[in-house]
């Protein structure tokens, strides 16, 4: 190997090392919080990636594991709360409400553009008949 490849290797290990590192801390930090815990959630106060956590075999376990342990828990019969389901209904219903708003706002936008497009052909169209008459190419 040469020297560049072996720089690079060296470095390539350090970052590693530093993301793991802070991994490690956004899971104690989380462990002593109590808040619910995301895999994204823990990317972000480590400032890595998720797909970091998502590949490295311990540090996915663990986050999945702290994770298990601060879902909602379960009423009596084993099923979530009412709480949580009447929450999760709720968010469901917003982003179909903020789907369909995008929906109309990409239609419309469309349209507009449609317009223009025709409108541009109409000049180019016109444009080159009056090219023509001129004889110019």
């Amino acid at each position: 190997m040469t020297k560049n490849t072996q720089a690079l290797h060296a470095a390539a290990r350090r970052r590693t090392e530093y993301a793991e590192q802070a991994v490690t801390q956004a899971l104690r930090t989380a462990r002593r919080s109590g808040n619910p815990v995301t895999i994204t959630g823990l990317a972000a106060a480590a400032g890595v990636s998720a797909d970091f956590i998502y590949n490295h075999p311990r540090l996915r376990g663990q986050a999945e594991a702290l994770r298990r342990t601060r879902q909602p828990a379960p009423d009596s019969t084993g099923q979530p709360s009412a709480d949580a389901d009447a929450a999760a209904s709720n968010l469901v219903r917003a982003l179909q409400q903020q789907l369909a708003q995008q929906r109309r706002a990409h239609r419309e936008e469309v349209t507009e553009l449609k317009a223009a497009l025709a409108a541009a052909l109409g000049e180019n169209l016109t444009l080159r008949r009056r090219c023509a008459e001129l004889g110019e190419p």
